[in-house]
């Protein structure tokens, strides 16, 4: 889940950085620097995970504090252990029933990740394990380690070099937020509004007499507008929306300042805040996405 608070910024907008993948991972570095790389289900099949996932995060600056936490196959009973091409890795602890690792260990087993092939997860108790293929691992790494300005330096990961520590940037502050206080009432959206929005936005095409379109949820922002949100197509799971903000009976998308997919989307009237989550199919072993720092901000 991630939320999208409809705020007034007082600082420079957060521009988080590009959203990239190498063989089986994926990473991300949000607005201040903070980047996460995470294991990913291989397309190909040939790796088994049964539910494993493993995500690294490393701190912006230059101490860059490096953790790793792993999650063991589903269901499986017991604390997991690590192994990397068949070497115990010693040295994390369970926390909530992940296997967690920090400083010197945690950036030792950064450098077996990149150089290894395949991580092997097993639930002590139960004997089930789960494989991660390690495949662009390496490359994850690298890009972390550009993005946060260590590439050639001695707090690289993997793209290590003479370069002291102190040329690593300094983490961004992060971006001050005042939050907006709804108040008012919701405006009544018009049958003949909703119309004008399902042609807009083409979200009308989705439903069907048979299949009608649920009503729209509206939230207060405050200052006479109200946020809509607009059904626009929805499977077994999820259900997509569009977001438009009313003002004397007017409509124009809501504006948010960074990509915002609203899957599930709900409005907490109290807080004011908009939050959005997908869900994975039953099937389908869905990946835990790189976390954020900071708060997106809407335009209201």
């Amino acid at each position: 889940m991630f939320l999208i608070a409809l705020a007034t910024v007082l600082a420079a907008q957060p521009t988080p950085g590009p959203f990239r993948s190498f063989g089986d991972w994926a990473v991300a570095c949000d607005n201040v620097r903070r980047c996460e790389m995470t294991s990913l289900q291989p397309a190909d099949g040939d790796v088994d995970t049964n539910g494993t996932e493993l995500s690294l995060v490393r701190e912006p600056g230059p101490a860059g504090a490096v953790s790793i936490t792993i999650w063991g196959p589903e269901d499986a009973k017991g604390a997991p252990s690590l192994t990397i091409d068949g070497t115990r890795i010693e040295g994390g602890s369970v926390q909530q029933g992940a296997l967690r690792f920090g400083g010197v260990t945690a950036q030792h087993l950064a450098t077996a990740l990149a150089n290894g092939h395949v991580a092997r997860v097993m639930a002590v108790a139960s004997g089930k394990t789960g494989d991660i293929s390690l495949a662009g691992a390496s490359a994850a790494l690298r890009f972390i380690d550009a993005q946060q300005g260590r590439a050639d330096g001695v707090t690289a990961l993997v793209a290590r070099g003479a370069k002291s520590a102190s040329m690593v940037p300094v983490a961004a502050p992060l971006p001050v937020v005042t939050a907006i206080a709804p108040a008012g009432q919701a405006a009544t959206i018009s049958p003949a509004l909703i119309t004008r929005l399902n042609k807009a936005s083409g979200c009308g095409e989705e439903y069907t007499e048979g299949f009608p379109q649920p009503t729209p949820e509206t939230g207060v922002l405050g200052g006479g507008a109200t946020l809509v949100l607009l059904a626009c197509g929805s499977g077994a799971y999820n259900l997509t929306s569009a977001a438009y903000v009313v003002r004397d009976g007017k409509a124009t998308e809501a504006r948010f300042d960074t990509t915002a997919e609203l899957i599930n989307a709900s409005w907490d009237g109290s807080s004011g805040t908009l939050s959005t989550h997908g869900k994975g199919r039953g099937i389908v072993i869905a990946a835990r996405a790189p976390a954020m720092s900071g708060t997106a901000a809407a335009s209201a």
